[in-house]
């Protein structure tokens, strides 16, 4: 392993200002003090690091503890990376590579066996041996040809509240819109804090956020957060409305939320950010073909250990693969493994049997959240194996509910 010129540590409570004015030198912002406090309780000061050259921090790094759900539906520890940075003096200079690797020492002492992030730049983190696992996109409706197609009224009603009652009913409800979701994360407080959190800057000209709930017997079944953008050319509204998340219980739900978006008078635009990739709205649209979709990546996921990650899901169809697994990053993660899962269970344990598959540890995380390619990256020449074996793999790996996560850190 090469030896990096730079020393990365721990940073304390009281060198977090430092260490966000380096994180601001790359991503070209400043801190602000009433932003400052709430990113500093959200972290973890026993996994966020500097990099040093000589007293000077030159990068940053961290992770957050959270447990993401997996394929069947078991909740999985990991490190989420985050506020990954190098001052522009230090580019290429090994920075990143040396905070990447205290990272993942860091979560395998701690027994993970996955570490996942949001990036920045889709060119950066292959090299560290993560894939993308979770793919998402942003939506634009122009309202005059959003019409739902199916107009039935809903069953519930559908409730304006203010942002107190937002911070009580909406944590509360979260989790029972995401359960069994793969890639799904329970939020913390100090995420929550985030959530809400709601400085004029961010919003670009718009409304402050707003909250509505739909209620059914009784009960919270879907909620959205949103913005409004009020705007007139030659005397005609032209409003443009943000959605920043809308949860379903059901695709009920679903439809009573996003037939309030499409009915509000005075809108020309609707943009909804960071939804699921095949979102289900095209379906309730009379002209789908209107919808404009921004395709991106959103999770990238990699392997700390491949034996535990790949035991502690749940598998499409019964089967047995050998997986000779390639990590140029972290050679020691990979190896054999014989894997037996199935819907019910899974095992799986290096083995010396002759692999069935050769693929890289990046390739093998991308599939691991149930949005399998493996069929696509074999055809490419990344996986590499008799078809009757990828095709096994491709059938294990897939998961009928798609993965999506919408906790940013």
């Amino acid at each position: 392993m090469e030896t990096s010129p730079f020393r990365v540590r721990r940073i304390s409570p009281e060198e977090f200002g430092a260490w966000e004015q380096t994180l601001g030198a790359t991503f070209g912002f400043d801190p602000r003090p009433e932003e400052a406090e709430v990113w500093k309780k959200r972290a973890e000061f026993d996994r966020y690091l500097g990099a040093f050259d000589g007293e000077e921090m030159v990068g940053t790094g961290g992770a957050l503890t959270y447990e993401m759900t997996v394929p069947g539906g078991a909740a999985l520890s990991f490190g989420g990376v985050t506020a990954v940075a190098t001052r522009p003096t230090h580019r290429r200079r090994g920075v990143l590579t040396a905070v990447m690797r205290r990272l993942l020492a860091d979560g395998r002492e701690r027994g993970e066996a996955l570490s996942a992030l949001w990036a920045a730049e889709s060119s950066i983190y292959g090299r560290f041996g993560y894939g993308v696992a979770i793919e998402g996109c942003d939506l634009t409706l122009e309202r005059p040809y959003a019409a739902l197609a199916d107009a039935r009224t809903p069953e519930g009603r559908l409730r304006q509240i203010g942002d107190a009652a937002a911070r009580e009913a909406i944590p509360a409800a979260y989790p029972r819109m995401v359960a069994g979701v793969p890639g799904a994360l329970a939020r913390r407080q100090a995420d929550w804090d985030l959530y809400f959190f709601d400085p004029e800057h961010w919003r670009d000209g718009a409304t402050a956020h707003r909250y509505v709930l739909y209620e059914r017997n009784g009960e919270v079944a879907g909620y959205a957060l949103y913005r409004q953008k009020e705007n007139w050319e030659q005397g005609h509204a032209r409003n443009e409305v943000r959605i920043g998340d809308l949860q379903a219980l059901d695709g009920e739900a679903y439809r009573a939320l996003w037939g309030y978006f499409l009915s509000m008078d005075l809108v020309a635009t609707i943009k909804a950010y960071a939804r699921r990739l095949r979102d289900p709205v095209s379906f309730l649209l009379v002209a789908s073909r209107r919808m404009q979709q921004l395709r991106t990546d959103h999770i990238w996921l990699r392997f700390v250990d491949v034996a535990a990650a790949l035991a502690a899901r749940r598998y499409g169809v019964e089967g047995e693969l050998v997986l000779e697994v390639s990590d140029d990053f972290l050679p020691e993660a990979g190896g054999r493994f014989l894997l037996k899962g199935g819907p019910a269970g899974a095992e799986c344990a290096r083995t010396d049997r002759e692999p069935e598959l050769r693929l890289s540890a990046a390739d093998l995380a991308s599939a691991y959240l149930g949005d399998s390619r493996l069929v696509d990256l074999a055809w490419l020449g990344r996986v590499q194996g008799e078809a009757a074996a990828v095709t096994r793999a491709h059938l294990m790996f897939h998961w009928p509910v798609a993965p999506w996560c919408v906790v940013h850190f």
